[in-house]
């Protein structure tokens, strides 16, 4: 996997589904995260997805209710049947906001840089954000998502 010099948002690589990542160089793997979480942050994002970037890859960020994290080849184990509305934006579409109904909680797993595996539960924006990240990991947008 190589690292752009540059990072900018791509709608290249948006409708793909993104391969899984390997943990033979976690370095590669950090260097890729902290970028992406600094290029999210200079975007005012909470999140953002390797595709987003050019890079068909299974790897998001998210930095949601004060933390940061790096979700490679994420996963949701279980959703609860309760569902909530998010006015919900995206980096690769500035300016734009739609309703999206989704899942209020959900139980979810990834692994971390070293390719350890990690799993939470997730409500509220967190969920939301974890949804719509891992969405792009399926090549689906928000856009996909809409019922009206």
């Amino acid at each position: 996997m190589i690292i752009p010099q540059t990072l900018r948002l791509t709608k290249k690589v948006l409708h793909n589904q993104a391969t899984p990542i390997a943990f033979d160089n976690i370095k590669l793997n950090l260097t890729l995260a902290n970028r992406m979480f600094t290029f999210m942050m200079s975007k005012d994002g909470i999140g953002l997805a390797a595709p987003q970037i050019g890079i068909s890859k299974r790897l998001f960020v998210m930095y949601v209710n004060g933390m940061l994290y790096h979700c490679f080849n994420p996963e949701i184990t279980k959703s609860s049947l309760e569902l909530v509305t998010f006015k919900e934006g995206c980096l690769s579409f500035p300016d734009e906001f739609i309703n999206i109904t989704r899942p209020k909680n959900i139980q979810v797993r990834y692994q971390d840089h070293t390719g350890t595996w990690i799993e939470k539960s997730f409500e509220g924006i967190a969920s939301v954000c974890f949804q719509h990240e891992l969405d792009h990991l399926n090549g689906i947008v928000f856009h996909d998502r809409t019922t009206t």
